[in-house]
């Protein structure tokens, strides 16, 4: 199988799903009709994206569609909305990283043609995770409806509260810091009523031991990774503000599934275990 894999970004996180890919299917370095599928990872694009399949009707289109939330039909975020709907539309099949995305999909393009393909964490070893005596929140901000909850929360219950993720252009932390972040924190939290995978901040997390709470929302991707092993709030404040109380007050003697049993679970989020998905996904497709 002959794959051309679309991307302009060069994060780490890309190519490490590219590289994985090599390891079961030949990359192409450019897209001629030798291919079998274009895949498009990229959010932008889109009018070039849409005359790349046109070109090569007979090739088989997939766009990822990372993230596309309510919010943003409001707040634009700079990216063109109405394009990637077309993108998808012309797509042969579009992938989302969880349920609430399949939701937004429907509602905002009405999209059917999909599958849930579940993406990565970048899992790393930490030889001081500890309780570092703090909630928690790694995920960056967004206009979600329920902004500012843990830090409002946190401060009424009179709990240390660190929020801040990887470093993401001039801002966040470094990975070194990060890993510190994350290994050290009590607990971790996802706050927002919405996110595609809830972040895989919370996975990285929990395969060094830690709990994460989320809120139960259908529109909250963690819920798809995590099931039964997560814990979780109703989409309130009071309960949000509940839980947290609860797991801070609990945190030495909280229920938890063992280290091993966690590190188990995670093997499924690997970046070879997405690119056999991919994989799998495309021989589906054919």
């Amino acid at each position: 199988m002959k794959v051309f894999v679309y991307h302009t970004g060069h994060t780490g996180y890309v190519h490490n799903i590219i590289a994985a890919m090599k390891d079961h299917i030949e990359i192409s370095s450019e897209p001629d009709a030798s291919c079998d599928v274009f895949l498009s990872l990229q959010m932008g694009h889109h009018a070039e994206l849409i005359r790349l399949k046109r070109s090569f009707p007979h090739v088989k289109f997939v766009t990822y569609v990372w993230d596309c939330y309510d919010w943003i039909w409001e707040q634009g975020r700079g990216y063109d909305w109405k394009g990637y709907g077309e993108l998808c539309q012309v797509s042969d099949m579009v992938w989302v990283p969880s349920q609430g995305q399949v939701l937004r999909l429907k509602q905002h393009w009405g999209i059917e043609k999909y599958d849930i393909v579940k993406c990565y964490a970048q899992f790393f070893d930490h030889d001081a995770v500890s309780d570092g005596g703090y909630v928690s929140n790694p995920l960056r901000e967004i206009p979600d409806p329920q902004l500012g909850w843990i830090e409002k929360a946190c401060t009424e219950l009179d709990i240390p509260y660190e929020h801040g993720g990887r470093k993401q252009g001039q801002t966040g932390r470094t990975w070194d810091e990060y890993k510190d972040f994350i290994a050290k924190a009590s607990f971790i939290v996802c706050p927002w009523y919405e996110a595609s995978t809830g972040g895989m901040s919370l996975l990285e997390g929990y395969n060094l031991g830690k709990e994460v709470l989320i809120c139960d929302s259908p529109y909250l991707g963690a819920s798809d990774y995590f099931g039964y092993r997560a814990n979780y709030f109703e989409p309130n404040y009071e309960d949000m503000k509940r839980m947290i109380g609860l797991m801070w007050s609990q945190r030495y003697t909280f229920p938890s599934k063992p280290l091993e049993d966690k590190q188990e679970f995670c093997k499924e989020f690997t970046a070879d275990a997405f690119a056999e998905r991919i994989v799998k996904g495309f021989n589906k497709l054919l």
